[in-house]
């Protein structure tokens, strides 16, 4: 059996559109317009470590954003107890 928790994450990352408003959104699109404009700039080698760094960077917010999660849960858990 899997840990309830998981599940409830699993659904959560499947749902998350409808949890987020336009606001981010936004953001969003701003943010991928001012990353595609600084990628136009990038030589290969920039191009290179710009992936590299993106990469870890976004392996890093999963960890982030699931232990915050988890813990969010818990906290739940402890406070309806």
């Amino acid at each position: 059996m899997r840990d309830y928790i998981d599940v409830l994450l699993n659904e959560l990352e499947e749902q998350w559109v409808t949890f987020l408003d336009g606001e981010y959104f936004l953001q969003k699109a701003r943010s991928d317009h001012a990353e595609k404009a600084l990628q136009e700039t990038f030589s290969e080698s920039q191009a290179e470590l710009f992936i590299a760094y993106e990469e870890q960077h976004n392996a890093m917010a999963v960890i982030y954003e699931a232990a915050l999660a988890r813990q969010a849960f818990l906290l739940a858990k402890e406070i309806y107890r």
